[in-house]
C-alpha cells in the first residue's frame, strides 16, 4: 500500500509540473478553445470571434445579438483562468497584447503590487476537511472510533487571507496571507451538545499561479484540544497533540475539471516520536448547468489524503451538491453539499481511530 501510494503521488506531482511548463500564450489558447466550446454548447453560437489576452477574453457584441448579454458574461466567467470578459462595441479599439486594459468589475487586478487583493491566487480544496473556510455541518456515524458518538455537528471557523500580491504579468501571479482556522466537532446526543474536540491552527501561506497550473506554499501551526464537559464524561488519557508542519500542494485547472496534488512534513510534533510526513490528491468538478442558471453550478469534489502515522491507509473525503455564486465576484461562493468520509479521524486528539460518516454541510468562502 505504501509503494502504491507514494508511486501514483509521484507520478501525479510530475504529471502537473509537467503540464504546468506551457506558456502564458497557450493558457489563453486554451481558455479561447474552451470558450468557443461552451458558446458552441450552452449558447447555440457558432462563428463566434474571441480573443483572449493575458486571461482577459474579449468578445464582439455583434456577436451577442439575439442573446441575454449577462448570461453569457457569467457562462465565460467561470471559466478557470478567465481573469475577465470584456465586450466590444463596433468602435472599440481591438485588443492589444502589452496590456490588457482594466474594464470590468469581474477583476481589479493589474500588473505590479497590489495591497490585499481581491482575486485568490490559489483556490480552496472543496473536499479537504481542513481547509480554513466557514461551515456547519451534520453527520451520521456509521462506522464509530473508540468514542461512541452517533450524531455529531462539526464547525469550521476560517479563511485565507490575502495580504499581498504581485502580478509580474509574464512569470505569473505571487502572493502571501494568513490562513487562520478553527474546527470543532459536538456531540449533538449529549444533553448540552457536548464540544468534543476542537482544532487550532494558524498558516502562513505563499501562493503563485501561471495560467492554468497554481500552487500553494505553507507553514502552519497546530494544537487540539478535549472540550471540558466531554472529559468528565468520558475520562481517558489525553494526548496533548500540537505540531508545527510545512506544505507543499501543486493544481492543474482543465477546464471544469481541477486535479490537485501535495505533501506535507511535521517539523515539530508533540508527542515527539510521531511519523512525520503525510501525502493528499484530489480532483474537483464544478461546472454551469447549460440553459439553467449563471449563478447555480453542481459540485462534484474528491480528497484523499495518506499519513505516515497510520501506515499511508487512504482517508477518504467525498463531497457533492450545489455551488451559489454572484457572477460578478465568483471568490465568494455558497454550497450545500452531502458529505461522507472514511478513514482516520481528522479530528487531532482522535487520529488513530478509524471512523465513518455521512452527512451534510452549509460551506462559504468569502
Amino acid at each position: 500500500m505504501r509503494r502504491l501510494t507514494l508511486s501514483w503521488f509521484v507520478t501525479a506531482v510530475f504529471t502537473l509540473l509537467s503540464q504546468s511548463g506551457a506558456r502564458a500564450d497557450d493558457g489563453d489558447a486554451y481558455i479561447a478553445g474552451y470558450a468557443t466550446a461552451l458558446l458552441e454548447r450552452d449558447f447555440a453560437m457558432t462563428g463566434v470571434s474571441v480573443r483572449v489576452v493575458k486571461g482577459v477574453l474579449y468578445i464582439q457584441a455583434l456577436d451577442l445579438v439575439g442573446h441575454e448579454r449577462e448570461k453569457v458574461v457569467a457562462g465565460l466567467s467561470r471559466v478557470r483562468g478567465v481573469r475577465a470578459v470584456r465586450i466590444l462595441e463596433p468602435d472599440d479599439p481591438p485588443p492589444i497584447t502589452t496590456e490588457p486594459p482594466a474594464i470590468t468589475p469581474a477583476s481589479n487586478r493589474r500588473g505590479g503590487w497590489q495591497f490585499l487583493p481581491e482575486n485568490r491566487i490559489f483556490d480552496p480544496l472543496l473536499a479537504d476537511p481542513r481547509w480554513p473556510h466557514f461551515s456547519v455541518s451534520y453527520a451520521r456515524v456509521i462506522q464509530p472510533g473508540a468514542v461512541e458518538l452517533r450524531n455529531v455537528g462539526t464547525i469550521s471557523l476560517g479563511e485565507h487571507v490575502n495580504f499581498v500580491e504581485y502580478d509580474s504579468e509574464v512569470g505569473g501571479r505571487f502572493g502571501a496571507g494568513l490562513q487562520p482556522s478553527v474546527n470543532g466537532i459536538f456531540d449533538l446526543n449529549a444533553p448540552s451538545k457536548d464540544l468534543v474536540n476542537a482544532d487550532y491552527r494558524l498558516g502562513v501561506p505563499f501562493d503563485y499561479r501561471y495560467g492554468r497550473f497554481s500552487a500553494e506554499a505553507a507553514v502552519f501551526h497546530q494544537s487540539s484540544h478535549l472540550g471540558d464537559e466531554f472529559v468528565f464524561r468520558f475520562p481517558q488519557p489525553r494526548i496533548n497533540l500540537s505540531y508545527e508542519a510545512v506544505t507543499l500542494k501543486i493544481s492543474q485547472d482543465v477546464g471544469p475539471v481541477r486535479v490537485y496534488a501535495g505533501f506535507g512534513r511535521m517539523v515539530h510534533s508533540v508527542p515527539h516520536d510521531l511519523p512525520n510526513w503525510w501525502a493528499q490528491q484530489g480532483v474537483e468538478v464544478t461546472s454551469l448547468i447549460p440553459g439553467f442558471s449563471d449563478s447555480v453550478a453542481p459540485v462534484l469534489a474528491v480528497h484523499l489524503e495518506e499519513h505516515e502515522k497510520t501506515d499511508w491507509n487512504v482517508d477518504l473525503s467525498l463531497r457533492a451538491g450545489v455551488e451559489f455564486v454572484n457572477p460578478a465576484n465568483s471568490r465568494r461562493r455558497f454550497q450545500i453539499l452531502v458529505e461522507y468520509f472514511r478513514g482516520f479521524d481528522p479530528n487531532g486528539q482522535f487520529f488513530i481511530e478509524r471512523i465513518e460518516t455521512l452527512g451534510v454541510g452549509i460551506h462559504l468562502y468569502f
